[in-house]
């Protein structure tokens, strides 16, 4: 009889040791402070559906998209952004239009009609590129009440309410959806922050893309934007791009001035 109870002690023992274990391995894994932007965001990480994503302060997002790096060339009359580098950092923020307009003093594409993107000061602006590009994203979801991504596809607009399904008609998941990332929650201005998530994308052969939010009705909407990459992969942006006044070969772009 005693030696059953030490049967059972010691089998509640090892169990609860086992139990410890897993936890502290989950714990490890599932969560890490570290720093990003050159130690400016602080970050507690998380897992969230299979990936990680970071909480930022509201605050310190905003100075973030407006920290524009020496190499992007912004064009606030032509809705422009041209990046004369391989090596690009690309802060994105998610939020509603209204909210954009009046914080970035910033005008909206005509076709938007709803939540929008913005990006070193403008909304939903093109992205020039040069072939061979590696754009480390950084997406945050500055929105209070929707879910957010920031997906890019060769899939050019219109775009249907369920755009996820129509984009992967077009080719799957393969090379028309250049990658896929779950929709960030809201921000909590109460608390004073916000979810976002860095990831790394590959932009090597020359032409357009598009980068999009794939929650119902948003791209349908006009939450997109155009990427064009050009060039032959020796890092150089081939075309008038660089030139406010010089006439370009695609809609959307008007004369303006380098500069915001």
């Amino acid at each position: 009889m005693e030696q059953r109870w030490v049967y059972i002690i010691t089998g509640i023992v090892i169990g609860a040791v086992v139990t410890a274990i897993i936890i502290g391995i989950v714990s490890t894994l599932g969560s890490s402070y570290y720093y990003y932007h050159n130690g400016y965001v602080n970050s507690y990480y998380n897992l969230y559906g299979g990936y990680g994503y970071s909480i930022y302060p509201i605050n310190k997002s905003i100075s973030m998209s407006m920290e524009v790096p020496s190499y992007a060339h912004v064009y606030p009359q032509n809705n422009t952004i041209v990046f004369t580098s391989t090596q690009i950092n690309l802060v994105v923020l998610a939020m509603m239009g209204n909210d954009a307009e009046s914080m970035f003093n910033a005008t909206p594409p005509p076709y938007v009609h709803g939540d929008v993107f913005v990006i070193y000061g403008l909304i939903n602006p093109t992205l020039v590129v040069p072939a061979g590009a590696i754009i480390h994203v950084t997406f945050i979801n500055l929105d209070d009440d929707m879910y957010h991504n920031f997906v890019v596809t060769t899939v050019p607009p219109p775009y249907p309410y369920y755009v996820m399904p129509y984009i992967g008609m077009y080719g799957g998941m393969g090379p028309q959806m250049m990658l896929y990332m779950r929709w960030l929650p809201p921000a909590n201005y109460e608390s004073g922050y916000a979810y976002g998530y860095q990831y790394v994308i590959a932009l090597n052969a020359p032409g357009t893309y598009w980068y999009l939010c794939t929650y119902p009705g948003h791209a349908e909407s006009g939450m997109y934007g155009e990427i064009i990459v050009t060039g032959n992969g020796d890092g150089q942006v081939i075309g008038n791009y660089q030139n406010p006044y010089a006439p370009v070969g695609y809609p959307g772009m008007r004369p303006g001035m380098m500069g915001w």
